[in-house]
């Protein structure tokens, strides 16, 4: 018994940085294609989380406008997180400038909120989800444009 757990643990050693880089490939996939976003409508905020990133919220009264952009341009990361299927952090693109997203990646709509802090962009899990979103925002948002 001895034996086999020598051979074991010299196993291990030999092969301890090729187990490792599996590990770090193995995170790496989960980071990169898992994750969700979840928006909901609280009494007087807007509130937004993300997998992998910190939440936030924004209340009504500080929503300027509302609109849905359909193919949004992520454009490029200055913090957060970027995946396969969720991107939420701080962004720059040529249209918003420095901007929030909490979007997920695929999906072709998201709705544009401009608040005294710059815009924030969201989307749900679909398009039929994100324009229910919108619809249902509008009608929490004093009125506005």
């Amino acid at each position: 018994m001895e034996d086999v757990r020598e051979k074991g643990v010299k196993l291990l050693r030999k092969n301890s940085g090729t187990l490792l880089a599996a590990a770090v490939a193995l995170l790496t996939a989960l980071v990169i294609f898992s994750g969700g976003v979840s928006a909901s409508l609280g009494e007087d905020a807007l509130r937004v989380s993300a997998t992998f990133a910190a939440p936030f919220s924004v209340r009504y009264d500080e929503i300027r406008s509302a609109r849905l952009i359909e193919d949004p341009d992520a454009g490029r990361r200055l913090s957060g997180m970027r995946g396969e299927r969720i991107m939420a952090g701080r962004y720059l693109n040529g249209e918003f400038g420095s901007y929030t997203l909490y979007a997920y990646a695929r999906v072709p709509l998201g709705i544009d909120l401009l608040t005294a802090n710059g815009h924030v962009v969201i989307n749900a899990a679909n398009e039929e989800a994100t324009r229910a979103l919108y619809e249902e925002l509008l009608d929490r948002l004093p009125d506005i444009p």
